[in-house]
């Protein structure tokens, strides 16, 4: 019995001995381990994956989620046919972006492009972010992209951009797309679209807003604003000499004339709807304002269109002095469904046959619901339904019964896969199938609108619109804002 518990004792004591020697053997081999990190301590790469600091005092994670815009105030949610909307539209800008200049095609699978339609792409780009449909990372390169472009693009007469730009080579060409080394001329109206999107850049990516005035300052903008208006400029196409002309028809000159006012330019002429060259006429017993500058002299239309007065009220703000006239613009088309049956939405648009583009007016050249080329060839055949100029101001009014009318006629004018078509022919021809950069990058920016409400006021509020000191250019010696 004592012979067997000394066999035992001396089994444990082996074994002991045997454990602390692995114990002492593994310590000798171990690396040395840095006492002041702690062994559960996350990586960079997984705080950046996760948010989490796992108690560290680390404000990386949080720097990273952006700007705070709660001064954009709360917005309103959008629905489901919202974002169905907004798929759709972006599915153009999808397939009309070219990364080699950041540039969208004006028209489907067309590369060419102007700079009111870099607006409304931009416009678009700025809501498929704010929608989720890219990431900030497809955002930011496209806005960078872009900015490449219009901060190196050549200038017409080294003065403003040209009228028009091939979408992937970035040079000046003609409206046929043809390469033009000394450009066709410039369109100030063109160049105030792509400023009021630049400030709404800069408004909600704050990031951008330095760019955005680089933009802005390449801008010779001395022949292009005087004497309280805008200006545009193109050569004569037989002296090839410069020709300086008045641009801007009441709507579309109060539409861009406040943007340019914005940036502290004298427009007392062009920002004001109670202009000297405003008259009027009566439709179905609505009082309509129209230009009443004589084409004749000037060589220029005033359209009566959708699209300035809306363009004006979501991005400028809706006032006592506008809102009259986008009351009547609404209640006159209303009139003429009411008499007519016919659902009416006019605006200028592309078409998908000859000739190619035409103006669908409230009111031109002294007639009422004319259709029109810029030549004033009447196309009274070709009358549409714009989508466009029927969202508008089914967004705008959508409290009266027509505006259900006119979102339920074009709620299905769209090919899924390319985008939103520009219309639907009156006369029972079909859908209009031309689809474009402006008509898809309204369309976004109207629900963009119905999320936060008119952009430049909205930009006011949290004082971070492109500000004047960035533009070194003056028209005046002291230009008094109104």
């Amino acid at each position: 019995m004592n012979n067997h518990k000394l066999k035992t004792g001396l089994a444990w004591l082996t074994g002991l001995l045997l454990a602390g020697l692995i114990i002492f053997f593994s310590n000798r081999s171990a690396p040395s381990v840095t006492t002041n990190v702690a062994s559960d301590s996350p990586s960079l790469l997984q705080m950046l994956k996760t948010g989490s600091t796992s108690g560290r005092n680390d404000t990386f994670c949080a720097l990273t989620t952006g700007p705070d815009n709660s001064c954009l105030g709360n917005p309103q949610a959008l629905c489901s046919t919202d974002m169905e909307m907004a798929q759709i539209a972006w599915k153009y800008f999808e397939n009309n972006y070219n990364p080699e200049t950041g540039l969208y095609n004006a028209a489907d699978k067309y590369p060419s492009t102007t700079m009111w339609d870099t607006g409304s792409a931009l416009a678009a780009t700025i809501a498929a972010r704010d929608f989720g449909l890219i990431d900030d990372k497809d955002f930011d390169e496209r806005v960078r992209a872009m900015f490449k472009t219009l901060n190196s693009m050549e200038l017409f007469n080294k003065e403003a951009p040209n009228k028009v730009y091939h979408a992937i080579k970035g040079e000046m060409v003609d409206y046929r797309n043809q390469p033009t080394p000394d450009g066709i001329g410039v369109s100030a109206l063109d160049l105030a679209r792509l400023v009021s999107w630049l400030n709404t850049l800069s408004c909600m990516h704050p990031q951008y807003a330095n760019p955005a005035k680089q933009v802005i300052k390449r801008w010779d903008m001395k022949r292009l604003i005087k004497d309280g208006q805008m200006f545009g400029l193109y050569r004569d196409p037989v002296s090839k000499n410069m020709v300086v002309a008045q641009e801007g028809r009441l709507g579309y000159e109060q539409y861009a004339g406040k943007i340019f006012r914005k940036l502290g330019y004298d427009q007392h002429v062009a920002a004001t709807y109670n202009n000297e060259f405003r008259t009027s006429i009566n439709i179905y017993d609505v009082p309509i304002a129209y230009d009443r500058r004589d084409p004749r002299d000037l060589g220029a239309y005033n359209y009566v269109v959708t699209e300035s007065y809306a363009m004006d009220a979501i991005e400028n703000g809706i006032d006592a002095e506008n809102r009259p006239l986008l009351d009547n613009i609404y209640k006159v088309q209303k009139r003429r469904w009411e008499e007519t049956g016919i659902v009416t939405a006019v605006s200028e648009d592309n078409i998908d046959q000859k000739p190619y583009f035409l103006y669908n007016t409230i009111f031109t050249a002294g007639l009422p619901w004319n259709t029109t080329t810029d030549k004033g060839v009447r196309y009274d055949s070709l009358k549409t339904t714009s989508v466009k100029a029927a969202l508008s101001m089914a967004l705008l009014y959508p409290a009266d019964p027509y505006s259900k009318e006119l979102a339920y006629t074009v709620n299905s004018a769209y090919n899924p896969d390319r985008g939103w078509y520009s219309g639907i022919y009156e006369s029972g021809g079909g859908y209009n199938k031309a689809i474009t950069a402006n008509t898809n990058g309204i369309i976004m920016s109207l629900l963009l609108y119905k999320k936060y409400g008119e952009f430049h006021p909205m930009c006011e509020r949290c004082q971070r619109e492109i500000k004047t000191d960035a533009i070194p250019a003056r028209t005046c010696d002291v230009c008094a804002t109104q």
